[in-house]
């Protein structure tokens, strides 16, 4: 199949001066660009058949498109290819749009990032500490992913429609947090579907007709629109797919959640945005808010700003933001020490890689960028680091860590733990530091996620539990969570715990040490009281750090 490439052109909204200074800007790349289409042509070989889907991928420096291109189909039984004209779905990328929504609000001086979210969302409860408007936007309100919530009623994503005010009516009946307002990051849907309902009740409109009004239309970006009814036919819209067997089934999304994601765009509306982004259409004050990092109340930056991620690739700053909603896989990054390089990648399966995509293009156009260091690693005591095997418990959401060893190294699962000169250890792509008291009873891992925030696991003293039958009957019972309005049942099945939502589903726990268990997609471990009797169930995951429900007598 030959992917089709539209153009090479400059948007019509370019003056012929500032189309004169982007192309200047793009000269010393003129002759790797006539191979950028060579080079996408061979990063999205995999996808460029008429048996599968793919994606659409398009490139701008300056705000000149160097490459718009489709690969693979927008839909597979109706023959129809992939090109930079199909729309396809954003996932979380909408996250920056729904951020800009908000600052044009505060620079109309109708919010302030720094109010109570509360002023304009009094359902959300009173929490000890206030949950700014700046929490919302960056992931640090403790706010717990309403879509864990979902799946633990025994309603997972893409098996109900899920609606907005159902879903604002569960994040507003959680009796608590994850964590104190501000302490840590934890990234939470959550906080921007508050963020939708707050928009709509400010300025009086729906968040559909505010975003069109105040961004789309005014941006030029004229294939944008908001997926708030999922049953809307759009001229243009690529199915989603993911793998089955050796074959593709549709997974499309299934509900009328917005503004966490649920963008439907072109990548050609995405270089626009993000070209607006550069020139700052909006107003500095908007723009430069959207890359403001947020710190946490100890003090640590972490990489998230305003619905964006700004770091580092290969020493040079990159503005961008990943997204995946059923089986849309996205990515769109901006570079702005490279010429103020765009590439948006938007695919239609949940098997594509947009992020490895990017930064593919990236090193094609940008050969000189320096290559990440050899690690600079030592021999290290292996006799020592056996002292370090066992179990290892999270403390946030009580995820467990097991450290062993295996052919004389120290390792978690299959992943060597590797020693550096600098005293500290690589686990995985990870870097971590290893603590002992004097008398080896409290030993920690702590180590800092991508994200910029710190976690530390704690060694367990005991080993692996291994509860008979009549330990795991202990646990047998019913439990209730009125915050999200569902009884558990736990039971003993075939010599294993298990744990029901509803009629009909059910998973098997695997026990890690006592009243603790692991189980398909979370944690789960019970409480007893004074007299040792069981009388609570605690699930935990990345997304909601510890959610009780109460055993029914």
């Amino acid at each position: 199949m030959r992917p089709l490439l539209l153009r090479v052109a400059a948007p019509a909204h370019l003056t012929v001066a500032t189309l004169l200074a982007a192309l200047a800007a793009a000269a010393p790349l003129r002759a790797q660009s006539v191979n950028l289409v060579t080079t996408a042509d061979r990063i999205f070989a995999a996808w460029n058949t008429t048996h599968s889907p793919g994606c659409a991928v398009g490139v701008a420096r300056g705000g000149v498109t160097l490459l718009e291109r489709g690969y693979g189909m927008a839909d597979l039984a109706g023959e129809r290819p992939i090109t930079p004209a199909t729309i396809l779905e954003s996932g979380s990328v909408a996250k920056q749009f729904t951020a800009a929504a908000v600052m044009v609000l505060v620079a109309d001086g109708k919010v302030a990032l720094e109010d109570d979210a509360r002023k304009y969302l009094p359902e959300l409860p009173l929490y000890g500490r206030t949950i700014t408007v700046r929490n919302l936007l960056t992931h640090t309100s403790g706010l717990r992913e309403w879509s864990n919530l979902m799946a633990w009623q025994g309603w997972p994503r893409g098996t109900r429609v899920h609606t907005q005010p159902y879903v604002y009516s569960v994040i507003t009946a959680q009796k608590a947090l994850n964590y104190p307002v501000g302490e840590h990051y934890s990234y939470t849907n959550s906080g921007f579907l508050l963020l939708r309902t707050l928009v709509e009740r400010v300025s009086g409109k729906t968040f559909a007709e505010f975003s069109k009004a105040r961004l789309f239309a005014p941006l030029g970006l004229t294939h944008t629109q908001w997926r708030d009814d999922y049953t809307r036919i759009v001229p243009g819209l690529a199915q989603a797919y993911s793998r089955e067997g050796t074959g593709f089934s549709i997974d499309m999304p299934t509900d009328n959640i917005i503004a966490a994601g649920g963008l439907l765009t072109t990548v050609g509306d995405w270089l626009r945005w993000n070209n607006s982004l550069t020139k700052k259409t909006l107003g500095a004050g908007v723009v430069d808010s959207l890359t403001r990092q947020m710190r946490l109340t100890n003090g640590l930056e972490i990489a998230y700003a305003l619905g964006l991620t700004v770091g580092k690739y290969r020493g040079t700053r990159e503005v961008a933001h990943s997204g995946s909603t059923a089986g849309y896989s996205t990515y769109l990054a901006r570079y702005p020490e490279l010429g103020d390089l765009s590439i948006a990648v938007l695919c239609n399966v949940a098997g594509a890689n947009p992020t490895s995509s990017t930064r593919q293009l990236v090193d094609a156009l940008h050969p000189e960028l320096p290559r990440a260091a050899a690690l600079d690693t030592v021999a290290a005591d292996q006799n020592a680091l056996r002292a370090w095997r066992g179990l290892y418990e999270d403390g946030r959401w009580h995820e467990v860590t097991v450290l062993d060893t295996a052919g004389g190294l120290l390792r978690q699962g299959n992943t060597p733990i590797r020693a550096l000169r600098d005293g500290t250890l690589m686990m995985g792509g990870q870097r971590i530091r290893l603590a002992m008291d004097k008398d080896g009873r409290t030993r920690t891992i702590r180590t800092v996620t991508s994200d910029g925030d710190s976690v530390v696991y704690t060694w367990r003293a005991e080993t692996t539990a291994k509860p008979t039958p009549t330990e795991l009957a202990a646990y047998a019972g019913r439990y209730r969570s009125d915050e999200i309005g569902t009884t558990f049942t736990v039971a003993v099945e075939n010599g294993a715990l298990t744990v029901s939502p509803r009629a009909g589903l059910s998973e098997t726990l695997s026990p890690t040490f006592r009243d603790a268990f692991d189980g398909p997609s979370n944690a789960v471990w019970f409480t007893r009281d004074a007299k040792g009797r069981v009388t609570a169930m605690h699930f935990g995951a990345a997304r909601v750090w510890d959610f009780v429900s109460t055993r029914i007598p």
